[in-house]
């Protein structure tokens, strides 16, 4: 289970993201189930040495906030809290959109961990099925 909280009318959770043995703690995780996919700032990603390489595949996303090219990695692992999904696929762009935001958690990792939102309560929990 995790905390979630509302800060500017977003729905917001903190990611932690794993690869090559080193972690980043995304505080700004927007829980959006409109997306299709997960998406990391690849400033945030950099950190960690998380940048694009030759045979990372690249896509072109639109939604709301605009359209932009993203580079897409299958990552070690992320967290939401004690919930884990290994070996995902994970979006990385700008992600400018004219709110600070490090990540957004799309519809795909909410899948995978089998996520149950509460809003009254504002958590985040699993029921501990997973979608593989």
């Amino acid at each position: 289970m995790i905390e979630l909280r509302i800060e500017e009318g977003m729905l917001l959770a903190t990611l932690q993201l794993t690869h090559k043995n080193q972690t980043i703690e995304l505080k700004r995780a927007l829980i959006d189930t409109g997306s299709t996919g997960t998406i990391v700032s690849a400033d945030q990603a950099a950190t960690i040495g998380i940048v694009p390489e030759e045979n990372d595949s690249i896509y072109r996303i639109s939604g709301v906030g605009g359209t932009e090219f993203v580079y897409a990695k299958i990552v070690d692992e992320i967290m939401i809290g004690s919930m884990k999904a290994a070996n995902v696929e994970i979006e990385f762009g700008a992600m400018e959109y004219g709110v600070e935001l490090d990540a957004i958690i799309g519809l795909d990792c909410l899948l995978h961990i089998g996520a149950v939102i509460d809003l009254e309560k504002l958590i985040l929990y699993s029921k501990g099925k997973r979608i593989e």
